[in-house]
């Protein structure tokens, strides 16, 4: 929500952004570090694919906690790499670029968009490194006259094993994800993301690895300014 720091893209980024849990800690929660893959679709003239592959990557790799987690971005544009931290128990979220010396803080909550439809679907399933995945489907409107999309359409698939902590996600409101994980409670691994009238992308899980994460990771950068919007 720029091609790449616009609020506008900063919600691409977002909602690229996947949560796993599994059955292992004794909250039942996931702890680890995922590998994504993403393509992209244009649907405008004037938006080369390219484009969207330099300045909002083709992978990305999400660090997660129960109640944070952070995702680092291979974007190739001017300003290099982005990091995301959001902090499901502070309410905000930091944006980190690479070549930049500020840190952007924002509360959760801070768009124009508003919420035209939401709804479970039990069909079509999809498998995913594995597993038989149900979905959720999430369409919104930019009230923002200034906005560079009009309308959003996201479906996220999920599988019901890698459960997410609903309670921790019910301030979590940009881009209605709360709405989401109240529905699947659960992870979603495979989504879909149109931007209309520009561009489509697919965000896809391509690896899991469990493991202990470093709380400190989560920390913004203390070698940069932090300036909240």
């Amino acid at each position: 929500r720029d091609l790449v720091r616009s609020r506008g893209l900063g919600d691409v980024y977002k909602r690229q952004i996947l949560f796993y849990s599994s059955n292992t800690h004794a909250q039942d929660y996931f702890e680890g570090v995922i590998h994504y893959s993403v393509s992209y679709e244009s649907l405008h003239p004037n938006i080369q694919k390219q484009v969207l592959e330099r300045n909002l990557g083709t992978s990305f790799t999400a660090y997660i906690l129960e109640d944070r987690y952070a995702t680092i971005y291979n974007t190739k544009g001017e300003n290099g790499w982005r990091k995301i931290i959001v902090r499901l128990d502070e309410g905000y979220t930091y944006t980190e670029l690479e070549k930049s010396d500020t840190i952007v803080k924002t509360k959760f909550g801070n768009s124009d968009e508003k919420l035209i439809d939401v709804k479970k679907n039990t069909k079509p399933t999809k498998e995913v490194l594995g597993e038989q995945c149900l979905s959720v489907t999430l369409t919104t409107e930019n009230t923002d006259p200034n906005a560079w999309y009009t309308l959003h359409s996201g479906t996220y698939y999920y599988s019901p094993k890698y459960k997410l902590n609903p309670k921790l996600y019910e301030d979590y409101v940009d881009g209605f994800w709360n709405e989401y994980v109240e529905r699947a409670k659960a992870v979603s691994i495979w989504n879909k993301n149109e931007f209309r009238p520009y561009f489509t992308s697919i965000s896809e899980a391509t690896s899991i690895e469990e493991k202990e994460v470093d709380k400190a990771f989560f920390n913004p950068n203390p070698d940069k300014v932090i300036k909240e919007e």
